[in-house]
């Protein structure tokens, strides 16, 4: 009696919402198709994925991971039962992972049905592993020279400073054939979302004597207007499919495309003459200082007791670390894993201060000793550059924006020029003007960041010779805590990372904090 082999298919697609269903239904469907001549099977549990199998995909295939567990432990079937593929590319466009899995398959003694070649392959018969191999080969060149074009086409587009990639929402797009290609000749904002999303960063900002509004409060009344996200269906119909939450408008409001910003490798390029943006740069950069202003934050959980409670990193995997009671006291502990435990009153004395001392001899009081925090405060140099509203210049900048106008004069008189007669003086002349443009750019961009209100400025006491214990105590423990996460950022003093305890050993919190700053 011949036995029946099992079937079990591995289903993958690159692309997901309505499009996944429909690709994964259609090689169901011919695989079911291909048993009638190659057959028969009973078909087990398949195997399916969404995502790429490129080396360049972002997110784990996790059925591939169990396929090549269950190959390798034998739990994928009994000898000669089959692995059915579509076509070879929905398994592996990386060699060396295609390779394992057929080593896997050979030695499990199974076989590999590919469907849209229409053929059975045995990986211990030397002729199928080498087709086997050589399809994945192929997919993987393919794969490969796609990314190149990929890649050319967004680095061209980045050089012109044009868009590129998904239109944004507020935007539409004119397009032209050039070179046989369709290519962007013009974004500007859309009649319906353009204003709408406008009207979010004017909301947000500030208007005309109107205050900010907040995000939770502007998602409300875009769900009461009816404007929620927009979907495409499947018959290219554009539908509101949900309301906008205030995580949803945040997104927005933080993306500078919506200033005609485009960012590449970390540089912000010239805006291209074709691209209109939804607001100006000078709204979009009042919206930044808004939301980046502490104060604005209005609920931070059940509670707020504890000025440093969120801010402490643990540093072993970077969960925030909360007070908790304790047998020995209060201290801080990771809230995310438990990994360490830190005295929250020796902390808060090293980092904030010990602002009520007492002689141990007599009982007296003694003066206030400043923690890290405090003592940066009270820095009168520090104070001013912290508090500093914008528009004020200091000499640093004044250096910075005279430099920007010898750069600017230069590159006009490069553009002005005639044209070099020989090749490698017209070589010279464009590397020289690229590199004006790319230090202008910088320069620009530091400006605008000198220029955007500090977040801190009004929180610091207005006052730089003020008694900053007695303004810190008066502080309500939000403002307290505002101004602790953003001094213990890795851009000011640098993030407190609290390292486990070395067993039994007590050792003194400053020798188990660890400050990650930036470079």
């Amino acid at each position: 009696m011949t036995m029946t082999a099992t079937a079990r298919e591995y289903l993958r697609v690159s692309k997901g919402k309505g499009r996944t269903a429909r690709s994964i239904d259609r090689q169901h469907t011919e695989n079911l198709t291909a048993e009638q001549e190659h057959g028969p099977w009973s078909w087990g549990e398949p195997y399916r994925d969404t995502g790429s199998a490129s080396k360049y995909a972002t997110r784990a295939r996790d059925d591939f991971e169990r396929l090549m567990a269950d190959l390798r432990s034998g739990a994928f079937g009994d000898p000669g039962d089959v692995l059915v593929l579509w076509e070879i590319s929905r398994l592996a466009r990386e060699t060396g992972k295609g390779v394992a899995l057929i080593d896997a398959v050979e030695t499990g003694g199974y076989l590999i049905h590919v469907t849209s070649v229409e053929r059975t392959f045995n990986p211990a018969n030397y002729d199928d592993r080498h087709s086997l191999i050589g399809g994945i080969n192929d997919a993987e060149k393919e794969s490969r020279l796609l990314s190149k074009r990929t890649r050319s086409g967004i680095n061209s587009a980045a050089r012109d400073g044009r868009p590129h990639g998904r239109v944004p929402l507020g935007y539409s797009r004119d397009y032209e054939s050039i070179d046989g290609r369709p290519r962007c000749v013009k974004q500007y904002p859309d009649s319906v979302w353009g204003p709408r999303i406008e009207g979010l960063f004017t909301r947000v900002a500030g208007d005309g004597g109107k205050l900010p509004e907040p995000i939770y409060s502007i998602a409300k009344d875009w769900e009461r207007r009816g404007w929620w996200i927009p979907e495409k269906t499947e018959n290219g119909e554009v539908i509101p499919s949900r309301p906008f939450t205030a995580q949803h408008l945040r997104a927005l409001l933080v993306r500078p495309v919506y200033a005609g910003v485009r960012i590449f490798n970390g540089q912000e390029l010239p805006r291209w003459e074709g691209w209109t943006p939804v607001v100006s740069r000078e709204l979009f950069d009042r919206a930044q200082a808004v939301l980046a202003d502490p104060s604005r934050r209005t609920y931070m959980g059940g509670g707020v007791r504890w000025a440093l409670s969120t801010t402490l990193r643990c540093d072993s995997c970077e969960g925030p670390m909360v007070v908790s009671k304790h047998r020995r006291g209060l201290g801080y502990e990771c809230q995310k894993g438990g990994c360490s435990r830190i005295p929250k009153d020796e902390t808060d004395a090293f980092l904030v201060g010990e602002l009520e001392r007492v002689d141990p001899e007599n009982g007296e009081p003694l003066p206030p000793k400043l923690g890290v925090i405090l003592t940066y405060v009270a820095a009168p140099h520090r104070h001013a550059a912290l508090s500093r509203p914008a528009g004020d210049t200091s000499a640093e900048e004044a250096a910075v924006r005279a430099e920007l106008i010898r750069l600017q004069k230069e590159l006009k008189e490069l553009e002005e020029a005639p044209t070099p007669q020989t090749a490698r003086a017209r070589i010279a002349r464009t590397n020289d003007m690229e590199a004006f443009e790319l230090e202008i750019t910088k320069l620009e961009a530091a400006l605008r960041k000198s220029d955007a209100p500090n977040p801190l400025a009004g929180l610091l006491p207005t006052d730089p010779e003020a008694d900053v214990v007695s303004w810190w105590t008066a502080l309500d423990v939000r403002r307290q805590r505002a101004i602790a996460a953003l001094l213990l950022s890795p851009g000011l003093l640098g993030q407190v990372r609290v390292m486990p305890a070395p067993g039994r050993v007590s050792v003194p919190v400053t020798e188990r904090i660890r400050w990650l700053r930036d470079v």
